[in-house]
C-alpha cells in the first residue's frame, strides 16, 4: 500500500530509530527493468530463451520451486563450544526468523535460483532499516552486476551498471551458478541449449503455422497468358492474381489463365518426433522429470525413481549451495549483530557462542508424485489437456503460489 499507514510498530521504529535507508540502485524510466521489454531479439540470449521458450521457462521455474518452495525451510541454533546451551540464545533464532520474514526470504531464494540458473548469478542489495538491520532485499539486474576482485582474488565489492565497486562486499547478498573459477562469474544453465531453443522456435513459431495452412488449403499455381500485354501491364496482372489467390479465397479466371493445384503432404509424424527430441534435449539439460512438465510417462515405477533421483540429485545440490551461502553471508552477520545488541560482543575472527543453521524441510516424494501425476494427466501431451495453457492453475494444484510465476525476471 503506497502512501498508507504503515502500522504502529513500524511507526514507532521509525520514530526512535529513523526511517529505512533508500536503495542505491535507482529506477530510471519505464524501461529500466528487463521484464518491461518484449523485444526478444535485443535481449541477452539466455534470458531471451527463458522469456520466449515455454519449456525452458517451465524447467527453470520447476527446479526453483522444488528447491526453495515445495517444503520450505527453518532455522536452528548450533552450539560452538562445550557447556553452551543453545536455548539460552533463543532470541538469536527469533531475531533471524523475523529478519527472514521481513525480507521475504522464501521469495528471495526462489528468485535467486531462477536468476542464477538463467544468468549464472543473482544479487540483492541489502537495504537497511534505521537501526542497521535489513528491511528489504532489492533484486538487482544480473547482467549489470559483476564482482570486483583484487590481485589476490579477494572480493573488493560489486560493480553495477558500469560503476566500479558501486557496492561494498557486505552490501549485496550474492549467489553464483556453477562457480568453476574463483572469478565468481558463474555459468548459465540455458547456454548449452541455445541452438536447440532456436531450432524449437523456428519449428513451432515459423514452420508449424505454414504447415497448418497447407494441411487444409493447398497451394495454387496460376499461369497467365500475357502475350498481348506490355511488360508493365503483364507485371501488374500477375501481381493482382497473386494478391487474390490466397488461402480460402475464390477467384474467377478466363481461358487465358491456367490454374494448377499442388497438394502438400508434410511429414507430420517426423516433425512431431523431431520436436520430441528437441524437448528431450532441453529437459535433459535441466534434469527436470518429464511428468512434472506435463509430459507422458511410461510407468509409475520409472517416474517414482526419476523423482527420487531428482530430489536427491539436482534439488539437493541447489539446496546445499543456497544453505552454505545463506549461513556464510546472511545468518552469521545478523546473528553477530543480534548478540551485540544484547551485550554479547563477539570479537572479529572469533566464533560466536551459537551458529544459525539453515535446514530445508524434506520433500515427500510420494505426495509430490501423486499430485504431479494427476496434474500431468490434466495438462496432457504438449499442453493439450484440460489444463493446457493454464500453468497457474497447475501450480496451484501442486500447492505452489501461481502469483510467483511471473515474478522472476
Amino acid at each position: 500500500m503506497s502512501g498508507g499507514w504503515p502500522g504502529l510498530v513500524p511507526s514507532i521504529r521509525r520514530f526512535f530509530l529513523g526511517a529505512a535507508s533508500v536503495p542505491r540502485a535507482k529506477r530510471r524510466g519505464e524501461t529500466s527493468t528487463p521484464t518491461s521489454s518484449t523485444y526478444y531479439e535485443g535481449m541477452p540470449e539466455d534470458y531471451r530463451w527463458f522469456r520466449q521458450d515455454e519449456l525452458v521457462r517451465r524447467c527453470v521455474v520447476t527446479n526453483a520451486f522444488f528447491a526453495t518452495m515445495t517444503a520450505g525451510f527453518r532455522t536452528v541454533l548450533e552450539a560452538t563450544g562445550e557447556g553452551v546451551d543453545p536455548g539460552d540464545y533463543a532470541y538469536v533464532k527469533e531475531g533471524i526468523d523475523e529478519i527472514n520474514k521481513r525480507v521475504n526470504m522464501d521469495l528471495v531464494l526462489f528468485v535467486s535460483q531462477v536468476k542464477r540458473s538463467v544468468h549464472g548469478r543473482a544479487g540483492f542489495e541489502v537495504v537497511l532499516d534505521g537501526d542497521g538491520s535489513p528491511s528489504w532485499l532489492l533484486s538487482l539486474q544480473s547482467g549489470k552486476l559483476k564482482p570486483s576482485l583484487d590481485e589476490n582474488w579477494g572480493l573488493r565489492g560489486y560493480s553495477y551498471e558500469g560503476r566500479d565497486v558501486f557496492y561494498g562486499p557486505d552490501e549485496v547478498l550474492y549467489f553464483v551458478n556453477l562457480p568453476l573459477e574463483v572469478d565468481r562469474e558463474g555459468l548459465s544453465d540455458v547456454e548449452p541449449v541455445r541452438d536447440v531453443c532456436r531450432a524449437r522456435h523456428d519449428l513451432l513459431r515459423e514452420n508449424f503455422p505454414e504447415i497448418a495452412r497447407t494441411l487444409w488449403a493447398p497451394y495454387t499455381i496460376l499461369q497467365a497468358d500475357t502475350s498481348g500485354l506490355s511488360r508493365e501491364e503483364a507485371d501488374r496482372a500477375v501481381s493482382e492474381l497473386a494478391a487474390v489467390a490466397r488461402v480460402g479465397k475464390s477467384i474467377a479466371i478466363n481461358e487465358s489463365v491456367t490454374a494448377t493445384v499442388v497438394n502438400m503432404t508434410p511429414d507430420i509424424r517426423g516433425l512431431g518426433e523431431l520436436l520430441d527430441r528437441f524437448d528431450g534435449a532441453v529437459i535433459g539439460a535441466f534434469g527436470t522429470p518429464r511428468f512434472l512438465l506435463g509430459k507422458p510417462i511410461e510407468n509409475r515405477a520409472t517416474a517414482y525413481a526419476e523423482l527420487e533421483a531428482y530430489v536427491g540429485g539436482p534439488i539437493a545440490h541447489i539446496q546445499r549451495y543456497l544453505k552454505r551461502e545463506l549461513e556464510a553471508q546472511w545468518y552469521d552477520r545478523w546473528a553477530r549483530k543480534i548478540l551485540g545488541d544484547e551485550g554479547v560482543v563477539v570479537p572479529e575472527g572469533e566464533m560466536p557462542p551459537v551458529l544459525v543453521k539453515h535446514r530445508w524441510n524434506p520433500v515427500r516424494v510420494s505426495d509430490v508424485y501423486e499430485m504431479a501425476k494427476a496434474v500431468g494427466a490434466l495438462w496432457g501431451s504438449h499442453g493439450m489437456g484440460a489444463l493446457g495453457g493454464r500453468l497457474g492453475k497447475a501450480w496451484e494444484m501442486m500447492g505452489w503460489d501461481p502469483s510467483e510465476l511471473g515474478e522472476a525476471g
